[in-house]
């Protein structure tokens, strides 16, 4: 049987094969199209946006190393991954600056092809705007960055070349950006906090007035709540059976004594006075006070009504009974507040701890008073942090004679902490020389007693929060706006130079305020003083050095010490200065273990102490605590002395520059303790393999710090 196809389905068939075949067509051409295109624009752009260099002379760089463009701290020796990141490593050639670019080709005559034109002359140069490209540039106006493709933009180079960590600016740059620099002097700074809080009793003049017998109210004398009352002043009179029963026995003991003077025998005198004694006292227990009972003995009859009188005197805030009311003993009558002396209850944060201290000044207002000022004295810090608010109470103690602050008034308070040195709050001196140990408020010029707990009054000096009193101290600072923070660096730009301004790494303290109330940040290490620092225009320097691929706020890549822009050496710095801080661990004036940020530079030597004032006393008389010091410290001041270098000074001897697990440069910021001992490394990846194979990388140490490491152990070895 034969199967025959109807015309209209080979048209059907026809018709799909010829839309295929065009459609094949029209894909063939595009790849082809595609293809061409591809090969063209790679020939026109060079390696990582670099210069090519051309002429037949032209030799080909050399490879020296394998690094990351994030972390140019790697380094390797063949291609492979950042341990950090994860990036694939870019070759660092030998003669170029940058990694991933190829220099320039050198001829054989010695010079440079494919320079940038002008010679000497400042030449445009066209990078990528996004420093995360790591875009090293190039001389086409119309070129792209090879990993966004962002058109670049232009970049004015100076042909006399700035350092590193430096940038220069004509004199329309700075007018563009509106550059304004400031010098960086001491200045006498102040720390406020404002805090809010409320007013509340003093609990030292808190009182309540109870019954001390059964019985009923039938004289009220004081019958409104708020009613001012002066010690001693009647309050209610009790009807007591009790009361007349005692005052009963008292009189028949009373009688019993009278009596027994006539009698021949000394016992029966004796045992006549003893139980008056114990019939008075028994009134005494019962609230009667030494005037009732005269009057009892005057009169010679028992009196029907114990009149109770006021503990403190104050405002009654609380009544508690009305007239004919029944009361048990120990049921409350009044309550009595002396409202003269209150407390102010405020919340601290944590980072105001170290600013606040006992017998700091405190400056209170309210709303409800506008424009009135009051005056207060902290008196208490408690002892541990609110886990729910974060805050830590704190409790000031204020006068008020004219009763203008009410109990559970809010109220605004204001301390204002003078800055000492090191960028620390001033402790401020107690009002005499002797305190109550119980309330420390309650002072004295000399010694007497408390007159609230009327304990012993002992010398400040001996109180448990007590410290040494710092005066206020002009400290080196910088205006608020010359600082840049990501919250881990801060950064200025010195003005090195006209028109040249360098970026410095610095460590600034709490943000303060002078007199004028101009805020400053202190710089506790960075600067020395007598330097330019830009306050106005850095955030467009800080743009022109990321432009120019240099060190930013930003940028992976710090910035070097303001006198050392080499960061080995930098490193090496911060290392020797560990050392020193290592070497000394007791302060050599009170014996107390140091406070890494309390020191002083003595003949250019680090001496650290545990609070600011020891240093005052040191300086005072150097000779009688340098004996205190280690040995190597006191032969470092020694040799300072006399201009000569003792052993500890070789380099080589105290110094790490070098990881032990991959050979780089080491990190000042990377490090781990081994044995006690301070170990540093380029990455953080190497420490874990240090750890897990100690003794395979010890070896490669520095010998003093292998010494040490061994010393340790075997101690410890001692020890076990």
């Amino acid at each position: 049987m034969s199967h025959e196809i109807a015309p209209a389905t080979m048209k059907e068939l026809r018709s799909v094969l010829i839309r295929w075949a065009v459609v094949l067509s029209a894909l063939g051409a595009f790849a082809l199209w595609a293809t061409w295109r591809m090969s063209s624009a790679a020939s026109r752009l060079p390696a990582r946006g670099a210069p090519v260099a051309t002429g037949s002379l032209a030799q080909e760089p050399m490879i020296d190393h394998w690094t990351c463009t994030m972390h140019p701290e790697v380094q390797r020796s063949e291609a492979g991954k950042c341990p950090i990141c994860g990036m694939e490593l870019v070759p660092k050639y030998v003669g170029s600056d940058d990694p991933g670019v190829k220099p320039a080709a050198i001829s054989s005559a010695g010079h440079q092809h494919g320079a940038s034109p002008g010679g000497d002359k400042s030449s445009a140069w066209y990078r990528c705007t996004m420093p995360e490209c790591g875009d090293q540039g190039s001389s086409d106006p119309e070129s792209r960055c090879p990993v966004c493709g962002m058109k670049r933009e232009r970049v004015e180079t100076d042909g006399q070349g700035a350092g590193d960590f430096e940038i220069k600016l004509n004199e329309r740059a700075q007018r563009l950006a509106e550059v304004e620099s400031e010098p960086v002097e001491p200045r006498l700074l102040f720390k406020r906090i404002r805090t809010v809080g409320r007013v509340s009793y003093d609990e030292t003049r808190y009182r309540m007035a109870s019954a001390w017998i059964d019985g009923r109210i039938d004289k009220l004398f004081a019958d409104f709540t708020g009613m001012n009352v002066s010690q001693g002043d009647h309050l209610v009179e009790i009807y007591s059976p009790e009361l007349l029963s005692a005052q009963e026995e008292y009189l028949q003991a009373l009688r019993a004594v009278d009596a027994s003077r006539d009698a021949q025998t000394a016992v029966s005198r004796r045992s006549s006075e003893q139980v008056l004694h114990s019939a008075r006292r028994k009134l005494e227990l019962l609230g009667v006070t030494e005037v009732q009972i005269e009057a009892v003995e005057r009169s010679g009859r028992p009196q029907t009504h114990l009149v109770v009188y006021a503990p403190i005197g104050g405002t009654i805030v609380e009544k508690h009974v009305m007239e004919g009311k029944y009361v048990k003993t120990g049921d409350a009558l009044y309550t009595i507040a002396d409202l003269q002396h209150l407390w102010l209850l405020v919340d601290l944060y944590e980072t105001d701890l170290p600013w606040v201290r006992p017998f700091q000044q405190v400056l209170v207002s309210t709303r409800s008073l506008p424009g009135e000022v009051f005056t207060g004295e902290i008196v208490f810090i408690d002892p541990k942090v609110d886990p729910q608010t974060r805050t830590v109470p704190a409790r000031i103690h204020a006068d008020n004679p004219a009763l203008r602050l009410k109990p559970d008034m809010w109220v605004t308070a204001q301390i204002d902490a003078a800055l000492s040195r090191g960028g620390r709050g001033a402790v401020p001196a107690p009002t005499g020389a002797y305190a109550c140990p119980m309330h420390p408020w309650e002072t004295a010029s000399e010694m007497t007693l408390c007159p609230i707990c009327k304990m012993d009054m002992v010398r400040v000096e001996d109180l448990p929060q007590y410290a040494s009193p710092t005066e206020a101290t002009a400290v080196l600072s910088v205006p608020r706006d010359a600082v840049m923070q990501t919250g881990q660096r801060a950064l200025v730009y010195v003005e090195s130079a006209p028109g040249t301004y360098r970026g410095v790494e610095v460590t600034v303290g709490p943000l303060a305020s002078d007199e004028r109330g101009q805020e400053y940040y202190p710089i506790l290490a960075g600067l020395s003083g007598g330097e330019r620092v830009v306050t106005r225009g850095n955030f467009a320097i800080d743009s022109q050095m990321q432009l120019a691929g240099k060190p930013s706020l930003f940028s992976a890549r710090g910035f070097g010490d303001h006198q050392h822009h080499d960061p080995t050496a930098d490193s090496a710095a911060h290392t020797a200065d560990d050392e020193k801080g290592l070497e000394q661990t007791l302060c050599p004036v009170m014996g107390n273990p140091i406070n890494p940020d309390v020191f002083i530079e003595y003949k250019g030597v680090k001496v650290y102490f545990c609070c600011w004032g020891c240093d005052d006393k040191f300086l005072a008389e150097p000779e009688k605590y340098i004996p205190k010091l280690p040995k190597a410290v006191q032969e470092r001041i020694r040799s300072a002395e006399s201009g000569t270098h003792t052993g500890h000074d070789n380099v080589g001897d105290i110094k790490q520059t070098v990881c032990p697990v991959m050979g780089n440069e080491i990190d000042s910021e990377v490090y781990t303790d081994c044995r006690g001992v301070r170990v540093y490394f380029c990455c953080p990846p190497c420490i874990p393999k240090f750890e897990a194979d100690p003794q395979q990388y010890i070896p490669k140490l520095p010998q003093v710090i292998q010494d040490r490491i061994a010393s340790a152990s075997a101690k410890e070895a001692d020890g076990d």
